[in-house]
């Protein structure tokens, strides 16, 4: 049986089990079933676990039926399949470790697709301007060249909405707190929804393995807030290819078009449509969610399985 592990970034060993959300557990006790199903056994560490002498995970997590979760030691996997988080520290560790281990994604595609400097300025046709911000006097002339009463300012590589904040220019400079390089932008007003699909405040990910779309789904954010993250207490409903509209294919071939040098590649791509229904790319993520709500289970069993086709697949080449 070959064997796969899911790495992440920092987390603690001395718990008694590895979720603390009961329905992220459940979403990847059903992979790890399936996956033990077609003779790959799952594992999750952190980079934080790997001896980097021995070249060996020193502890993991597993999961079978019969025993549950339970803590292994001294992995070596076949395969590692990166959702770490995107940081400096992080991807100085999975560098490390590839030197060992096969990757899925490319570490090379998570940095770029991660940055988002970089995809506003690769994808710039469907991207707001974005600019570089570090100090107030900075952020105070880029303000009058932002179209918009109230703007985006986040962080260039976080993920799941982490430290992403929506102000009015009016309060800007009294509320932020500047540490390291923001990324500011021009704010969508994306309060028409998604057409054809949703008439209030949605937006729409398209999650694709290689060049497929695998699912897609709407985000839409809790009461009082902008950001439709699962993290941020946004839910989340599937959308039927069919549905998904059309002004998003052409984005969707030039993404493809671009990303082709790598594959396997698994991506999401975050829309936000604007007054008059244009498509704007919020973002890329390159390690798109495992979990999906009991009422989603069809979409999820073909996700599952497709990824692991890609895993059967990387394990089996020679590069």
């Amino acid at each position: 049986m070959k064997k796969v592990l899911i790495l992440l970034g920092k987390n603690d060993w001395n718990v008694e089990e590895p979720f603390k959300e009961k329905q992220y557990q459940d979403s990847y006790e059903l992979f790890y079933s399936l996956c033990r199903e077609n003779d790959i056994e799952m594992f999750r560490a952190s980079y934080e676990w790997y001896d980097y002498e021995k070249n060996i995970f020193k502890y993991a997590w597993t999961f079978d039926e019969f025993d549950g979760w339970k803590k292994v030691y001294d992995i070596k996997p076949d395969l590692i399949y990166d959702k770490a988080n995107s940081s400096a520290k992080s991807y100085y560790k999975k560098e490390l470790i590839s030197k060992k281990y096969r990757f899925v994604n490319n570490l090379r595609f998570t940095q770029l697709i991660d940055d988002k400097l970089v995809m506003s300025l690769i994808f710039h046709k469907w991207s707001k301007k974005s600019w570089i911000v570090n100090n107030q006097e900075k952020l105070e002339s880029i303000l009058p060249k932002i179209k918009s009463q109230r703007f985006v300012i986040k962080p260039i590589s976080e993920s799941g909405g982490k430290n992403v904040q929506i102000l009015d220019k009016k309060e800007a400079l009294e509320r932020i707190i500047f540490g390291f390089d923001y990324l500011v932008q021009e704010f969508i007003d994306s309060s028409c929804g998604v057409p054809g699909v949703s008439k209030d405040m949605h937006d729409l990910r398209l999650v694709f393995i290689n060049d497929k779309l695998s699912y897609s789904y709407i985000r839409e954010p809790e009461e009082g807030n902008y950001l439709a993250n699962l993290s941020q207490g946004g839910s989340l409903s599937v959308v039927l290819k069919e549905k998904i509209p059309h002004s998003v294919y052409p984005v969707i071939r030039c993404v493809n078009k671009v990303f082709e040098t790598f594959s396997p590649r698994i991506f999401s791509i975050d829309f936000m449509f604007d007054e008059n229904e244009r498509p704007w790319i919020v973002e890329f993520n390159s390690m798109p969610g495992l979990y999906f709500t009991s009422q989603e289970k069809p979409y999820m069993i073909e996700m599952y399985k497709e990824l692991i086709s890609v895993f059967k697949k990387r394990i089996n080449t020679k590069e």
